[in-house]
């Protein structure tokens, strides 16, 4: 399997709009300047002084073309943001800040478009497409360089190994974050006490600085100034690009995907699926909670790229039979990130984040299955993003109909220490702060503790009380008016009349003179 690519001997396009080598420097130098005074420190003072570089840099490598009216009213929007921003960093001024500034380094250089439409839309290109834009640029200076040192079969090299290597070592770092064990397996690794000289998390907080500031320094003018400009390249960047995906690519990428898949895969049956026991210093609540979310990222990621891969042209029977085992390892890597939720909810209960985890999780996994019907049926990409819509819809329905709160209220009382003998203490205090709807499951705690000693202290017991009034009353008030009915209300309300003292061990209503008695101090 080999990969052909027509070299193209066309200059970066005129017009300003290139990347240059200064602008690089540039990048690297305000990314490294980011990265030390915003990594560690709240943000301060620091954020407006560094918005002022930022906006000299971008000013110096893209002339100002704007006429005198224009220019002094983006100043003036920059000066009113930047003001606020020393005032205080919040996320209001951070957000006012970062469009302004936006919006006026393409007024000032001339990337301005007309309507108010046509505006939002090229601060929002701006803004959103870091990144993509950071990516597509180092590929074109790096065609360029290697056009101009006459070593053309050098680029084809790094990017067929970019995509597997790269996206290796990120789905390297996610699997670290997610296992403990293999976390311990890299740090005894031989080369791992450099690790201790690079912080992975400050490196990736630099990488992501370099997309964030690369689109105020690389101001792109509107598609109909640059367009005739771009075209002499267009064919050239478009093969060099191609290689990102090609068929040697995607076996190499698939290949190496799903040995490193394999192999958590491989450690999350033999510890997390039959207990077996970790070596020592990892236990089984550490190896099961650390993981849950960073898993669901990885098999995110890795069926975007599925979809990137499907995307082309019809894959060969080697890269489809790649796909199938990655996609089946990756649907096996989302049960056990449910499993190790589960476990964490064991231990630490149920709230409504974590409900919304399980229904995301088995979306994840849902859409993951739906990759592989894809693939038996042959269908196209949009057919997969319409069965995913027409899933995530019926789910969304299906919601609307559950009652979320009583079903956590009542998960939280069943496995809380005082009912089931072990599991957490039930933290009554977030159970009242769900609502009404937690009433039911309050009723059950009080009457699984009639029959000890002291079931809550004096003031616990007091506490428990007005919260329970609270919500009685707030209730009461939305009842009363006939615009707040809804058939779950109404249900809470028969719930109510039944059960006006709570309930007794038996479930039925409670004597009105024994409660009262009993919450007397």
């Amino acid at each position: 399997m080999t990969d052909t690519l027509a070299v193209s001997n066309a200059a970066p396009p005129l017009g300003g709009d290139a990347p240059r080598l200064h602008a690089g420097i540039l990048l690297v130098g305000l990314a490294t300047l980011a990265t030390w005074l915003f990594y560690d420190p709240p943000l301060g003072v620091a954020l407006p002084l560094f918005l002022i570089l930022l906006c000299a840099a971008a000013l110096a490598l893209t002339p100002i073309t704007a006429g005198l009216r224009p220019r002094m009213l983006a100043f003036a929007a920059m000066i009113a943001v930047l003001a606020a921003l020393v005032n205080d960093v919040g996320t209001l001024s951070l957000s006012l800040a970062i469009i302004a500034i936006a919006g006026a380094l393409l007024a000032l250089t001339g990337r301005w478009r007309d309507g108010l439409g046509a505006k939002a839309m090229a601060i929002g290109a701006l803004l959103v497409t870091g990144p993509k834009r950071l990516v597509a640029d180092s590929l074109d200076g790096w065609a360029w360089w290697c056009e101009r040192q006459r070593a053309p079969i050098l680029l084809p090299l790094v990017i067929r190994w970019a995509v597997p290597v790269g996206l290796g070592l990120i789905f390297c770092l996610l699997f670290a974050s997610a296992n403990p064990l293999l976390s311990l397996w890299l740090s005894r690794l031989p080369w791992a006490a450099a690790g201790d000289l690079v912080d992975i998390r400050r490196l990736l907080f630099w990488v992501a600085a370099l997309a964030l500031i690369w689109p105020f320094l690389r101001l792109v003018a509107p598609k109909a100034m640059v367009a005739a400009a771009r075209l002499p390249q267009a064919e050239g960047l478009g093969a060099w690009r191609a290689l990102l995906l090609s068929p040697a690519t995607l076996v190499r990428a698939l290949v190496l995907f799903n040995g490193l898949f394999a192999l958590q895969s491989a450690l999350d049956l033999f510890y997390l699926w039959t207990g077996h026991a970790l070596p020592d210093g990892i236990t089984h609540a550490s190896y099961a909670h650390q993981g849950a979310y960073p898993l669901v990222v990885t098999a995110l990621l890795a069926a975007a790229f599925v979809l990137l891969a499907l995307g082309r042209q019809a894959p060969s029977r080697l890269v489809t039979g790649l796909i199938i085992a990655w996609v089946a390892q990756n649907i096996l890597l989302v049960l056990s990130a449910i499993l190790r939720l589960a476990a964490y909810v064991a231990a630490y209960s149920l709230t409504e984040l974590r409900l919304a985890a399980f229904v995301w999780m088995g979306l994840v996994a849902t859409g993951l299955v739906l990759i592989l019907v894809r693939i038996a049926l042959d269908r196209p990409n949009r057919w997969l993003v319409g069965a995913n819509l027409c899933t995530l819809a019926l789910t969304l329905y299906a919601l609307c109909w559950i009652n979320s709160t009583a079903l956590i209220a009542d998960y939280n009382v069943a496995h809380c220490q005082e009912m089931a003998g072990d599991g957490p203490s039930l933290d009554w205090i977030y159970l009242a702060r769900l609502g009404p709807q937690a009433l039911p499951a309050l009723d059950h705690y009080r009457a699984a503790l009639q029959d000890r000693a002291s079931p809550l202290s004096t003031t616990d017991e007091k506490a428990l009380t007005d919260r329970e009034a609270t919500l009685k009353a707030g209730y009461q008030t939305r009842l009363a008016d006939w615009r707040s009915w809804s058939l779950r209300e109404e249900r809470l309300r028969h719930y109510q009349a039944a059960h006006p003292d709570g309930i007794d061990l038996e479930g039925g209503p409670r004597d009105g003179a024994a409660a009262r008695a009993e919450s007397q101090p």
